[in-house]
Order: C-alpha cells, then sequence, then structure tokens
C-alpha cells in the first residue's frame, strides 16, 4: 500500500493587518495519509480548515510548522515546481483569464506544464471532447456559463496527466446530468491511471457515492478518519448526511480506519494518452511563449486600452514639440526634449506590459492556476517583456513619425538608436520586475505603482533635461539609474556631453545587476506571498 501524501502535525495562523485583528487557527495539529488510488473525502463545515488544508498540499500555502511529503517528495520551495508537475487542482466557481477562450485557456496552462506541439493539441481535443466543450470551445471566458466554466476547471485540472489531483467542490453548479456524468469521468480516470484524489464537497451524497473513505475535519483538527460504512455504523445514522450533521455538532474521538482504499478497477471509455513533456529548456521557451502569446490576445482584444495608451505619449511628443517651436529652441536643444518625450513613452508601454502580466491575473483572479504550475519566476517577466518589446515598437514608430514629420527631428545612426531602444527596453523590464515585487508583497493596492515608479525615474533621470542640472544628491540617485546613461548615450550624437564615462558599460552593468537583485527579491516575495496567503486572496 503506497502512501501517497504523508501530513504531520500542520498549523497554520492567519493574522490581520491590524494589532487588534483576530488570529484565525485555519489548521490546528493536523496529521493525514492519503493512499495510492483512493478518493479521499475531505468534509466539514465552512471554515473548518478543509480549503487551506488543500492549499498547503498543492504549493499555493506554506503551513507555519509541520512536515507534508509528496509522492515521496518533501513539500518544500526547493521542491515546488517538481510536485507541481505531478499535481493538479480544480475548485468550484473557477476563475480564469476572462478574454481568452475555453481553448486558449487550456492551451495556455498546457504550455505551462511543458506540452507543446501535436502532444498539446491531442491533449486539448481529448479534454474538449470529454467535457463536452467543443460547442464552446472558441468563447471567451467571461461569456460561459457557470456550468461551463466549471467544465473548464475539470479539464484544466487532467491536463499535465496528474498523479494526484485536489478537487474542491467540483460539481457545484453543475446541472444534475452534467455532474453526474462528471463524477463518473473521475471515478474511471482514477481507478484507471491509479490516480489519487482528495475531494472537499457539501454534497454527502457525492462523497458517499466517491469515497471509500472520508475525514471530517472542524476547527483545522481532524475529528475522524474513516470508511464510510464505519461512520454511519459509530454514529448510527443512516446516510453520510446524517453523519455530517451528527460530527458538526458534537464530533467523535479520531478513529484513523482502514489504511487504504479498496474498489475494482473501472477502465476508460476512451483513455486519454499520458501527457508528452518537453525538455527542460525547451519547457522554459514554451512557458515564455505561453505568457508572450496570452499578452499579445489581451493587447489585441482590447484595442482601445493600448489606444488610449499610445494617445498619451503622442500628446506628450506634440505638446513638447509645440512647446519647443513657441520657445524658439535651438534645433539641437529640440532634439534633445523630444528624445525625453519619446523615451518616456517607449518605457511606459513596455513596462506595462511586464506590470500588467502579474496584473491580467489579479484582476481575473487567475493567479492560483498559473502558481499551480511548475513555472518559475522569470518565465513570466521575459514572456510578457517580448510582447512589451513589440508594442514598444510600435509605440516608437509612431512617435518617431510625429516628431520628424512635425518638427524636423533628427535621428542619430541607426545603431545608436537600436542601442539606445535596447536600454530603454531593459529598463523597462526592471520597472516591470519593480512592480510585479510590490504586487507580491502588498496585494491589489499596489497597482498604482505600475504608472508612479515610470514617472519618478523619469523625473530622476532627466528626461526633459540635462542631469547636470539636479542638486548633488539627486544627481547621485540618477546616476544610480540605467535609463540615465541610455539617454546620455543617444543625446551625445546631438552635440550634448554631461561629463559621464563608459555610459553604455555603466547602464547595461546597472541593468544586469539591477535583474539579478530583483529576480531574487521576486523570488523571496513569491515565498512570502505563499506564506501569508497572499496568491489565494488575490484569486478569490
Amino acid at each position: 500500500m503506497t502512501t501517497v501524501i504523508k501530513a504531520e502535525h500542520l498549523f497554520k495562523i492567519f493574522s490581520g493587518h491590524h494589532k487588534d485583528a483576530r488570529r484565525i487557527t485555519a489548521l490546528d495539529d493536523l496529521s493525514l495519509e492519503v493512499y495510492e488510488g483512493e478518493i479521499l473525502g475531505i468534509l466539514g463545515p465552512n471554515g473548518a480548515g478543509k480549503t487551506t488544508f488543500l492549499n498547503v498540499l498543492s504549493t499555493l500555502l506554506l503551513p507555519d510548522s509541520g512536515r507534508v511529503e509528496i509522492l515521496g517528495i518533501p513539500s518544500v520551495p526547493r521542491n515546488f515546481n517538481r510536485l507541481r508537475g505531478l499535481l493538479n487542482m480544480s475548485s468550484g466557481y473557477p476563475n480564469f483569464p476572462w478574454c481568452l477562450t475555453i481553448e486558449e485557456n487550456l492551451q495556455f496552462y498546457g504550455r505551462l506544464y511543458g506540452l507543446s506541439g501535436r502532444p498539446l493539441r491531442k491533449r486539448l481535443d481529448d479534454l474538449i471532447e470529454m467535457f463536452s466543450l467543443g460547442d464552446y470551445a472558441k468563447r471567451r471566458f467571461d461569456e460561459l456559463s457557470s456550468g461551463t466554466k466549471q467544465r473548464l476547471s475539470l479539464a484544466k485540472a487532467l491536463l499535465n496527466s496528474p498523479r494526484l489531483i485536489f478537487f474542491d467542490e467540483p460539481t457545484i453548479g453543475l446541472d444534475p446530468d452534467v455532474a453526474a456524468k462528471t463524477r463518473k469521468i473521475i471515478v474511471d480516470i482514477i481507478r484507471s491511471a491509479k490516480v489519487t484524489v482528495l475531494l472537499t464537497t457539501h454534497n454527502m451524497q457525492e462523497a458517499e457515492m466517491m469515497c471509500r473513505r472520508v475525514a471530517f475535519i472542524k476547527q483545522g483538527k481532524v475529528l475522524h478518519l474513516a470508511p464510510v460504512e464505519e461512520l454511519k455504523r459509530v454514529t448510527g445514522k443512516k446516510d453520510l448526511e446524517e453523519v455530517f450533521i451528527a460530527l458538526a455538532k458534537g464530533g467523535l474521538p479520531l478513529h484513523p480506519g482502514p489504511m487504504g482504499p479498496s474498489g475494482r478497477s473501472i477502465a476508460l471509455a476512451h483513455p486519454m494518452e499520458p501527457a508528452v513533456f518537453s525538455s527542460s529548456l525547451n519547457s522554459w521557451f514554451n512557458r515564455c511563449f505561453a505568457f508572450t502569446q496570452r499578452n499579445a490576445i489581451f493587447a489585441v482584444r482590447n484595442f482601445f486600452a493600448f489606444a488610449e495608451l499610445l494617445f498619451w505619449p503622442i500628446v506628450s511628443v506634440i505638446s513638447i514639440g509645440l512647446m519647443g517651436d513657441f520657445l524658439e529652441l535651438q534645433e539641437k536643444a529640440m532634439d534633445f526634449v523630444l528624445t525625453g518625450a519619446i523615451a518616456a513613452g517607449v518605457l511606459q508601454v513596455t513596462q506595462l506590459d511586464v506590470a500588467y502580466s502579474l496584473l491580467y491575473e489579479v484582476w481575473s483572479k487567475s493567479m492560483k492556476h498559473t502558481a499551480l504550475t511548475p513555472v518559475g519566476i522569470s518565465e513570466n517577466l521575459f514572456g510578457s517583456w517580448v510582447t512589451g518589446i513589440a508594442r514598444g515598437l510600435v509605440v516608437f514608430g509612431v512617435l518617431s513619425l510625429a516628431a520628424v514629420l512635425m518638427f524636423d527631428f533628427r535621428f542619430p545612426p541607426v545603431v545608436v538608436t537600436g542601442i539606445f531602444l535596447w536600454g530603454i527596453f531593459a529598463c523597462a523590464l526592471l520597472l516591470g520586475l519593480l512592480v510585479s515585487v510590490l504586487l507580491l508583497i502588498y496585494g491589489q493596492k499596489a497597482e498604482i505603482t505600475a504608472w508612479m515608479f515610470a514617472y519618478l525615474f523619469m523625473l530622476l533621470c532627466g528626461i526633459y533635461y540635462p542631469v547636470t542640472t539636479l542638486s548633488p544628491f539627486f544627481r547621485a540617485m540618477a546616476e544610480g539609474i540605467p535609463i540615465t546613461y541610455f539617454l546620455e548615450y543617444f543625446r551625445q550624437s546631438f552635440g550634448f556631453d554631461s561629463g559621464m564615462s563608459h555610459l553604455l558599460f555603466k547602464g547595461f552593468g546597472l541593468v544586469v545587476f539591477y535583474l539579478a537583485v530583483g529576480l531574487g527579491v521576486m523570488r523571496y516575495a513569491f515565498y512570502q506571498a505563499r506564506r501569508k496567503g497572499t496568491i489565494v486572496k488575490l484569486s478569490e
């Protein structure tokens, strides 16, 4: 009898943001073992700790103390990505990226699990057929009924052929006939592939039909763990619903019950082939591409949002140019300030794509689905950055055209312009990284920083004026911002010299340094987000 999950002495306490806030003990010395191939029901009243327990097991939440071992692998941060390739989760009332279709959502998460090419296409076709999603495959998530959304969640939970699945109210919101079909699919897959399932539900009939053993949890403790028939015998009740009521009122002594599941295997009528994953390096590029593609879809389907982003940089360039004409600026002075206006527009639009990548998940409340995949901290950043670069190039082209046609702006040589652009793009990546870290630490209230920091850095780096005009204190700050050096490098072509040396070495050197530090801080921020439950909160 193989132990799949071994949880020992788990504690989890949630504290409010205020000093006088009540501390909530969600898990209180909870210990439990789950065995291969069984469907274990996790039952209990609202607030008992069921979902918290599943979040801990699925790596979305870190316990305050205790030990978890899954499939023989200690569930600690260094093993999380390995574990996430082996497990999956489906929750009631799910949320996914709202402007992606069913097919695009499955494709996005499939790529995050390492699927690509024909294996990914085959997997999608199998799941769409299995859950009768064919008629809705091209519909956006925000156009779906609650039942169809739930079926999408169930399909997503099977994308990576997991060995362990957590179902949190899997049939809630489904019509009775669809719920019955879903239960049969779950049982068939479990029996044929030896998949292990933890099931939480308030539907006692469903639990009695699907589970041989159930664990009753109340106030974060396992009150009783036993086969359903034994629970009915011990309590003298005729069905599990009456058992639930009896246990919720008083509780019974802990009883471990039989150690393993029983029951015959049921063959799938149309068994799915195991998921085929690509190598680790290919998977990294595949996951990056998933974020690039997702953000590109967002950009195309939110054209007016992009038009708004483009509108303000155009207004800025034209306003600066007209002001320069009014003040009768010399040619090189006009080129100086227009350079700043163009750089500001490109920087803002590009960094917003990086910052918005995490914000998209906050707004759609789908962050936990991404956090459940074996995706690292870099794929989201770099994948979104590619989309940001593409949009930044569009903005650069439009602003440059306006500056040339309206104000006779003179561009330096192509090589100089190209290096300058890459410097701006690199700084945009850093800004997006900073905003992402703040979102993980402070939650959605940090959303305003997506705009604030870009303008703050522009103020310090001499976007419209030479840094030599700044006071010594602020000039020292400007010398710590990479974009300062890229602006100075570009403006040298117009005859300006701030006295700074080794501009590109310092600019790109700071980019590399800040990127290394930023990725380390972001890794820590994700750790803290799992410890505090921020990822779960941002998905609710």
